[in-house]
Order: C-alpha cells, then structure tokens, then sequence
C-alpha cells in the first residue's frame, strides 16, 4: 500500500507541492526528500492548527448564541448549553496552545489559526461577565418585573 503525498511550500518559490516530487513544478529547483518530509510535517500541524482553531471559534460563537436563546423564558434549559461550551471553549483553547503554540513557520495559514484562536480566547473572556455577572442580573430584574404582585 502507498502512502498518500503530503503537502508543504517550496522553499524557493513558496508554492504548494507535494513531497513525492523531485523538481518543483513552479520554479524547477530541486527538491531534498529529507527537506521536503520534514517541510510535510510542519504543514500537517499547521493544517491540524487551523482546523482545530476554527473549531474552537466556532464553539466560542455557540457560547454566545446559547447564552443569548436563555433569555427566552421557554426555553431556560439553554442556559446548561452555554455552561458547557464555556467549559469546552477553554479546554480547546488550552489544548491548541499546547499542541501548537510553539511551532515555528511563516505559514499564512498559522497566522489564521492563532488569530482564531485568539477571537474564541477573546469571546471566551467576554463570556465571564456575560454569562456570570450581566445575565443572572438581568435575569433576576425581569423575575421582579414579570412576577411582582
């Protein structure tokens, strides 16, 4: 069985190839398999990176979402749902620091991810006071207001 190619950037022109190649299709240099599997293996990380990144912002916006439906007085049980993805949106956050805070390249993509990762870090933050403080708040006026005799 044969192993699929793995991508990364040539190191003289900065297009994608794959490591099965000998001469870059782009620029015509030569390409070292050593360099090349090694260059493929930092690609892979960057495209676990970014995937993994778009995941946690994607769960951060969740966060909101279910934060704001637990204003709708049917529907309260939503209000567990943002509990668990605030917890979820750390626990990503921490593992994408972990796996890929360190790796070194002049990805654009890596750039990507650390920015997407940043914004659910942000939302994740913002989410505090909104979840903890501003919406038992408001929650407890409107309780007053509704249910006042």
């Amino acid at each position: 069985m044969f192993a699929q190619p793995r991508t990364f950037r040539c190191i003289k022109c900065n297009e994608v190839v794959n490591d099965s190649m000998d001469v870059c299709p782009f620029c015509g240099g030569t390409i070292d398999r050593q360099a090349a599997s090694a260059a493929a293996e930092v690609q892979d990380k960057v495209n676990q990176a970014y995937s993994d990144a778009s995941y946690t912002r994607t769960a951060a916006i969740a966060m909101f979402v279910f934060l704001g439906l637990s204003f709708v007085p049917l529907i309260p049980v939503v209000y567990w749902g943002f509990l668990a993805t605030f917890v979820a949106v750390i626990v990503m956050v921490i593992r994408w620091q972990v796996r890929f805070g360190k790796l070194q390249t002049s990805d654009p993509d890596y750039r990507l991810a650390k920015s997407r990762r940043n914004v659910a870090l942000v939302l994740w933050l913002l989410a505090i006071p909104a979840g903890f403080v501003l919406r038992p708040t408001i929650v407890a006026i409107l309780s007053n207001v509704l249910f006042e005799t």
